[in-house]
């Protein structure tokens, strides 16, 4: 089939190797010179959305690579250059480039008939092509979210997190900095260091996450089947709707849950006995992409070793310039818990964080923390709800983005969210033959390998190797229900989801390439490693269409357990055996 891609950012270009694996004739249109999206930096882009100079990535190489392409080495955060590097060793590694137009912008994807027509402009020249299915890999990051009220009323200089470079322009400056996201994390930590006065006015917490476990390991060392499934299924009572790793029934679920137990403790007491506990992840032998310039790779051999985010491991870190302390574990655990309202947030309800580097200057009072909202604003005093006021020279934006699908004028995405489509991508009224790949958000891990599994989907559907389910609007209704019971505290974020792992198995098991129950029972290490185990997307590449099973094998089988994680492999085990009315009501951060 004939597919157009817009965008060709991380999730675009793993839209086209996609398509092209399924044979598909695939035009990608690209408004900027180069690949990268946001990450591709350039002269001129001061009024686009893209990553400010100092950024560190949230989300470990492994869980920003494809499984296609996987990075190698132990698990490490990279820069904004390191990452655009690997985009590129990738579009160069599968041929992406000679199927992209640059210096195009689609501004209209409109349907006729069976067909799809995209109005492009071209330097200055306006064409209209025609394609069979169309594929919006745009992203949520498009429109930034100005709308703050009063905000018109303000003289002073005012900046979106989506146009922030770097904190020069706020030198001596008395700043207000409107939210928190995870870029907005550094940026108040950043801006504070040089302005005069620095307040941070928000109106909700997002849940926060250190980059750093123990000093050294990137925190998603410790994300595996097991954890999700304790956090999100079994100690919350919630069934959850999406298709898993363990069958459909409760006869099949009851034989794994089993398995798993067995072979867990089993494992547990021969590593004890052995004394082959394992503290380090091993390196891969199997990646493809080596992060030459990434921010540290947590395990240097040197005379100064560095830990996963480039600094040095002593003194211990939790992030970017925040010690591990008991200090900063309190504020981190209070934040938290008023993320949730001091409700129980043992399984969170509310978008992750997973930055911490600001808490230190929160600390020291180089920022202010000001929860009430904002009231009004008179020239350039702030007025907030709580009856405290403030003068100010600048303010930064920290708002997010609009949902915005004009783009598709006359396509109907019911207010204009995503869970309204199949998996965040497949719209059910267009034959599986219009898909929005990216616009998915998770807690923890990161958007491009979410998009690599809806490219699959999206590209085995319009080969015909997979089918839309007959029941499709019903699981649309019942997976929107279950994600929306987990993001009460963020109402607005559509493209949250909690579960990387739980909403990544859901569409393996429909396109075929997640290893069978029964297979699993019968090869106890591969089954501890994809349940107990550091999480690994190349687990998707074991079977299947376009399988890569050496490899693959290869990767997760060097996966080992990161330090104090036996203890998580005891944990889930004896709580998969209580019922969830005797779960935790409230979590911490480690130490725990």
């Amino acid at each position: 089939m004939k597919v157009a891609v817009v965008g060709a950012g991380p999730c675009g270009l793993t839209t086209i190797k996609q398509l092209r694996d399924e044979g598909h004739e695939v035009v990608c249109f690209e408004k900027n010179a180069s690949i990268g999206g946001i990450w591709f930096r350039h002269d001129g882009d001061d009024e686009q959305t893209k990553a400010f100079d100092s950024l560190i990535l949230t989300v470990s190489m492994k869980l920003m690579s494809f499984s296609d392409f996987m990075a190698e080495g132990p698990r490490a955060y990279a820069t904004h250059e390191t990452y655009l590097a690997y985009l590129r060793a990738y579009a160069d590694r599968f041929g992406l480039l000679t199927h992209i137009a640059f210096d195009s912008s689609v501004e209209e994807i409109r349907k006729l008939g069976e067909e799809w027509r995209l109005t492009v402009v071209s330097k200055g020249k306006r064409t209209e092509h025609t394609f069979g299915a169309v594929a919006l890999c745009s992203g949520p990051f498009k429109t930034p979210n100005t709308k703050v009220e009063h905000i018109e009323n303000f003289p002073g200089e005012v900046v979106h997190s989506a146009h922030y470079r770097n904190n020069e322009r706020f030198c001596g400056k008395r700043v207000l900095i409107v939210g928190l996201a995870e870029s907005g994390a550094d940026i108040v930590r950043e801006i504070s260091n040089v302005s005069s006065e620095c307040t941070l006015s928000i109106r909700s917490r997002s849940f926060l996450l250190p980059r750093l476990y123990s000093g050294t390991y990137t925190t998603d060392s410790y994300s595996a089947r097991a954890v999700h499934y304790e956090g999100w299924v079994r100690s919350t009572g919630v069934p959850n709707p999406m298709k898993s790793i363990f069958g459909d029934g409760p006869l099949s679920k009851s034989t794994f849950m089993t398995a798993t137990r067995t072979y867990g403790l089993a494992s547990l007491a021969a590593h004890l006995v052995s004394g082959r506990a394992q503290d380090v992840p091993a390196r891969s032998t199997n990646g493809l992409f080596h992060m030459n310039g990434h921010a540290g790779n947590g395990h240097s051999d040197d005379l100064d070793p560095k830990n996963g985010l480039g600094q040095p491991q002593s003194p211990s870190k939790l992030d970017l310039f925040c010690e591990e302390n008991q200090e900063n574990f309190d504020f981190i655990n209070d934040w938290n818990r008023r993320s949730h309202e001091q409700l129980g947030n043992y399984t969170p309800k509310v978008i992750f964080c997973k930055n911490v580097s600001f808490v230190p200057n929160i600390r020291n009072g180089k920022v202010v923390v000001n929860d009430s909202g904002i009231a009004g604003i008179e020239g350039n005093i702030v007025h907030f709800k709580d009856g405290s006021s403030k003068e100010f020279d600048s303010i930064v934006l920290c708002t997010g983005y609009v949902h915005d699908f004009s783009i598709l004028p006359n396509v109907e995405i019911a207010d204009n969210n995503v869970r309204n489509l199949y998996k965040h991508a497949i719209h059910p009224d267009h034959a599986g033959k219009l898909a929005l790949i990216g616009f998915v958000r998770p807690y923890t891990g990161g958007i491009p390998m979410c998009a690599e599994m809806q490219a699959r989907y999206f590209a085995m559907l319009l080969s015909g190797k997979v089918k839309l389910p007959e029941d499709v609007r019903q699981r649309i209704r019942d997976e929107k229900a279950w994600e929306e019971s987990f993001t009460v505290f963020s109402p607005r974020q559509f493209e949250a989801i909690p579960s990387k792992i739980l909403f990544c198995d859901s569409i393996a098991r429909e396109i075929g390439c997640l290893p069978a129950m029964s297979e699993l029972i019968r090869k106890p290490k591969l089954l501890m490693r994809l349940w107990f185990y550091t999480f690994n997307h190349m687990c998707y590449r074991l079977t299947g269409a376009h399988h890569m099973y050496e490899s693959a094998i290869n990767e997760i089988m060097a996966e080992q357990l990161p330090g104090k994680s036996t203890k998580g492999i005891v944990y889930c085990s004896l709580m998969s055996l209580l019922p969830h009315s005797v779960h935790p009501k409230n979590g911490k951060v480690p130490p725990f």
